[in-house]
């Protein structure tokens, strides 16, 4: 075998595609999976399953958003798997802001307006996840718009949101959702130039910081407040 040819495979396969990328949501993986510990513990201690079930669907599907983000920007450009990746990257989106409604909606809200709500951001993960199938390479203002809309969804509870859940609570679930949304932002614009000036942090890893300021937020509201 050519010497060169071999070293030039082992570059390609140890190529991280997006460092900073790869190791903010890494951090971010690993602290949801340490942190859905005493999440799931306190949910089992309530003695209600549906709150284990809850949180159970909460824990799962932050932790699969940050394991898909890690390993999308972990391979090497030109990979066969950057498609898929890229695709299971997008559609985990979706299935953790449905993850992070369901407390919300079984636990918090009354059980009509809470199950509406639900069913229709559940419908749309699944509509959503499907498009992204074939669809991943859409603009990015497309996929943030619909990241954002879906995140917005619950202005249409939001009566039953300000009865049913303290200030604290309410605030924690607001600055979640500003995070989200201010990282939407930055995700859908093209900025060359400040790319240019930071080729090793740039645009993508400020809106990944946002989405782990979001989650933190989001977290204290499901362990604080929901149990």
């Amino acid at each position: 075998m050519n010497n060169t040819a071999a070293y030039g495979r082992r570059r390609r396969v140890l190529y991280i595609k997006d460092p900073a990328s790869a190791i903010t949501h890494f951090i971010g993986a690993v602290g949801s999976a340490g942190a859905s510990v005493p999440l799931l513990i306190k949910a089992a201690q309530t003695g209600r399953p549906l709150a284990l079930f809850a949180m159970a669907v909460y824990s799962f599907s932050i932790i699969a958003l940050y394991a898909a983000s890690t390993a999308y920007h972990s391979v090497a450009p030109g990979s066969r798997y950057e498609t898929l990746l890229k695709k299971l990257d997008h559609m985990m989106i979706f299935v953790m802001i449905a993850g992070s409604y369901t407390p919300v909606c079984l636990l918090a809200l009354p059980p009509l307006v809470g199950g509406v709500l639900l069913g229709v951001i559940w419908g749309c993960t699944l509509l959503g996840s499907a498009s992204m199938l074939f669809f991943v390479f859409c603009p990015k203002w497309v996929s943030a718009a619909l990241y954002i809309a879906m995140g917005w969804a619950c202005i249409f509870a939001l009566p039953q949101l300000l009865t049913c859940l303290s200030a604290p609570c309410f605030g924690w679930l607001l600055a979640g959702g500003l995070f989200y949304t201010v990282g939407g932002v930055i995700y859908a614009l093209k900025r060359p130039g400040f790319e240019q000036r930071h080729p090793n942090f740039g645009m993508h890893e400020i809106f990944h910081l946002f989405v782990m300021a979001g989650s933190f937020c989001h977290f204290l509201v499901m362990y604080v407040y929901m149990l």
